[in-house]
């Protein structure tokens, strides 16, 4: 407990709130590069329509709302894509590299880790952490894909209850969430945080994760006003503001990875 509470202090003194906001933008403006990039590699085993269409769907399974909005307008701008060659590709693995530049930066503040192994090192680790997650997302498509077909061919006709399927769902996509985010805050800072406490933070990451998806998912669908206020923009907004979301709860679990390694140095 004085471990928590030691984590939510220090997440308002690096004022938390404020970078959340920072990773919220850098995920806006790195989505639609990133995308590209995962669709390039699921390129190499199905085709650029099949690709696309799993990817957005996986991303669609991630994001509480919006889900239609969000599919039909990515779903076009992959298919307008005009960037190609060699230029084009370096392009857009830069761009898309930034949004880990800046979950390192933070990551860094956090652990108090100062010193870096030097701009053209840091972007050579970017891209292999880029592609690493690339890797690690068409994975998960691949296991949820699996369950589904579980689902209907084991579960179903044992005749489960539907509460028992949601349970192994969630216990699947908490499982995904926390090994994301332990490759996150073990290999993403200048150093390597202990595996121990990686784990830790990166489990309590995952719980408010899935908490803080449902309670957006139910304040969008029960009170939310952002259509009514933002019109066409409102599913833009609305992932926005999840995007936000999530950067607190990728801080505080970093907050909790932090007070663990603090706690065992003493």
């Amino acid at each position: 407990m004085r471990v928590l509470r030691t984590a939510v202090a220090n997440f308002r003194a690096h004022r938390g709130f404020f970078a959340a906001a920072g990773l919220a933008f850098s995920f806006l403006t790195c989505l639609v590069p990133i995308l590209f990039f995962i669709v390039a590699l699921a390129g190499f085993v199905l085709s650029r329509r099949t690709a696309s269409e799993l990817v957005l769907n996986q991303l669609s399974a991630i994001i509480p709302v919006y889900k239609g909005e969000l599919h039909e307008a990515l779903g076009q701008i992959i298919r307008r894509r005009s960037l190609s060659g060699l230029l084009g590709t370096a392009v857009l693995l830069l761009f898309a590299s930034q949004l880990f530049a800046s979950l390192r930066l933070v990551l860094n503040t956090i652990f108090g880790f100062h010193r870096g192994p030097g701009l053209l090192r840091e972007i050579g680790k970017d891209l292999i952490l880029l592609f690493c997650m690339g890797v690690l997302f068409l994975g998960s498509i691949l296991i949820f894909d699996l369950f589904n077909w579980v689902r209907i061919l084991v579960l179903n006709p044992r005749q489960m209850p539907p509460e028992s399927v949601r349970s192994l769902s969630l216990a699947l996509a908490v499982g995904f969430s926390t090994l994301l985010f332990f490759v996150m805050y073990r290999y993403f800072p200048h150093q390597r945080v202990p595996a121990g406490s990686a784990f830790a933070g990166a489990l309590l990451a995952a719980l408010l994760w899935e908490v803080a998806k449902q309670a957006f998912r139910w304040y969008i669908l029960r009170i939310g006003v952002y259509d009514k206020i933002y019109g066409p923009l409102g599913a833009l907004v609305g992932l926005g503001m999840f995007a936000y979301y999530s950067g607190i709860v990728f801080i505080l679990g970093a907050e909790f990875t932090a007070s663990l390694m603090g706690r065992r140095r003493a």
